[in-house]
Order: C-alpha cells, then sequence, then structure tokens
C-alpha cells in the first residue's frame, strides 16, 4: 500500500497505474479513491493514472484538523510535489472540483496542463443573486444549516437523504449497498468539509484559469442544472461542455465508456 505524508502528518492513500502523462483523479465528498476504478482499469493502457484518499476518507488519516478547501489543495500541491509531475491533467468529481477551484486560487496552474470539471458548479449556495448553485438553485443558508445539524446528530438520516436525492432511480439493493458504504465516513470530518465546501464562491477563480478545461454535466443531475455547466462554459475561456443527457451525477459510473472516451479525447487534443 502506498501513503505519502503530508507537512502536518496526515497519511494519505494513493494509487498509480500505468505510464505516460499523468491524470490525477480526485474523489467526490464521502467517497474514496474507487470512484474511479474503471477510469484506472482502463486510461492505464495509455496514461499514469492516479487516485488517492481525500484526507479523512478512505484509507488515508481521520484527523480532526486541516478539513477545509485550502488544507486540502495544499495537500494536493504536496502531492504533486511528492511525485515530481508535470503536465498533469487534473479531474475532479463534485467535491473534487471544488479542491480544483482552490487549488488555481492559491496556487495558479502549477504544474497542470489541462482541466476535467464533473457536475460541480463554483458555488453551492443559492441566493438572491445565485440560482445555479446545489439541488437546481433551491438549496439556501437555512437548507445548509439543518443539513449541518444533521450530519452532526444523525449521520445515517443525513446519508438517507442524500443518497435518495442524488439517486431517486436507486433500487434498494443499490440503496443498501450505498448506504453501507457512507457508515464508514466519520460524521465530525464530513461535518467539517461540508462546512468548508459550502461556504466557499469561486465565481471568480472561474477567470484564473487559462489551461484547456473540459466541463461534463449530467443531463439528469439532480444536483445541477445543466445551465450551470453553461455558466462555466461561459466563464472559463477555454472551455468546452459535454452533457451526458441520460446521466444523473453519478455520471462517471453510469456511463464509464463514454466517459473514458470524452476524457481521453479531450486529453490526447492539445
Amino acid at each position: 500500500m502506498n501513503f505519502f505524508n503530508t507537512s502536518d502528518n496526515v497519511k494519505t492513500y494513493y494509487e498509480i497505474k500505468g505510464e505516460g502523462n499523468p491524470i490525477i483523479f480526485i474523489h467526490g465528498f464521502t467517497e474514496t479513491h474507487d470512484s474511479f476504478r474503471i477510469q484506472q482499469r482502463i486510461l492505464s493502457k495509455k496514461y499514469k493514472t492516479i487516485t488517492y484518499d481525500i484526507r479523512g476518507h478512505g484509507l488515508s488519516s481521520r484527523v480532526d484538523y486541516g478539513l477545509n478547501m485550502e488544507r486540502l489543495a495544499l495537500d494536493l500541491k504536496e502531492f504533486i510535489d511528492y511525485l515530481d509531475l508535470q503536465d498533469i491533467v487534473l479531474v475532479g468529481w463534485s467535491m473534487g472540483t471544488s479542491i480544483i477551484f482552490e487549488y488555481i486560487n492559491i496556487f495558479g496552474e502549477y504544474n497542470l496542463s489541462k482541466i476535467c470539471i464533473i457536475d460541480k458548479g463554483p458555488k453551492v449556495l443559492n441566493d438572491n443573486n445565485w440560482n445555479l448553485g446545489l439541488y437546481h438553485g433551491k438549496y439556501t443558508m437555512e437548507d445548509a444549516l439543518k443539513d449541518l445539524s444533521l450530519i452532526k446528530d444523525n449521520w445515517m438520516e443525513f446519508t438517507e437523504r442524500f443518497i435518495k436525492s442524488m439517486a431517486p432511480y436507486f433500487n434498494k439493493k443499490q440503496f443498501s449497498i450505498s448506504m453501507d458504504k457512507m457508515k464508514n465516513n466519520s460524521p465530525n470530518i464530513m461535518y467539517s468539509i461540508w462546512k468548508s465546501m459550502i461556504e466557499k464562491d469561486y465565481r471568480k477563480t472561474l477567470s484564473k484559469i487559462h489551461i484547456p478545461a473540459l466541463i461534463i454535466f449530467g443531463g439528469e443531475s439532480t444536483f445541477y442544472s445543466i445551465d450551470t455547466g453553461r455558466y462555466l462554459k461561459e466563464n472559463i475561456i477555454n472551455s468546452e461542455l459535454v452533457i451526458f443527457q441520460d446521466c444523473t451525477h453519478l455520471l462517471v459510473l453510469e456511463n464509464p465508456i463514454r466517459f473514458n472516451r470524452v476524457l481521453e479525447e479531450f486529453t490526447s487534443k492539445y
């Protein structure tokens, strides 16, 4: 098993498969490196594919500090330096995109060649000046405060609501498997990370992105609307938007063949 230690002594699990230009995959909230197992198996035939567990997730250390977007971005920077990587394609799914935005906010486009944004907007909370956030513009500060209380007091109830809203089509078996996976997370860690993520507004960060950007959204996503994807396309200079019409927020798993093809075409295009 491979681990690297961050500067604040957090053991971070990672996997590397294949040779060639590096692609780093960053998973979402409550997930692990295993989210990209299909991508790693296929794309590692042509690229150096790298997955890792964000601090507090999966096999990485369960610590009670550094649970914010700034530190997660620094972890990524230290990871890149540790592996001595350059010309990286950075792929972020959901919260993984927030980490990409924060990375660019702090470090610019250091050692990056391209980025891929998967079904995530620049701002989670909706207000009088923003209606392209979570749940198609319906997730407000009031909702966020209720969720934070629920995460702290009854993690599994939050989990049930979260899964049902993300994948309303799940059958009993799929739902049960997802609930079992969520039990492995620590509520206090998830509380701090969710709080940090929902506080962020990366709209001004978009103008700092000059490298090619691939934006992929699910046409049936219950989290973010296609209009959110269009907003990103309009505000990131060198970007392209691809809609997976019949997919939800889970498009990476729902149509991995198309996802791999689109990502590989994008990676080899420039």
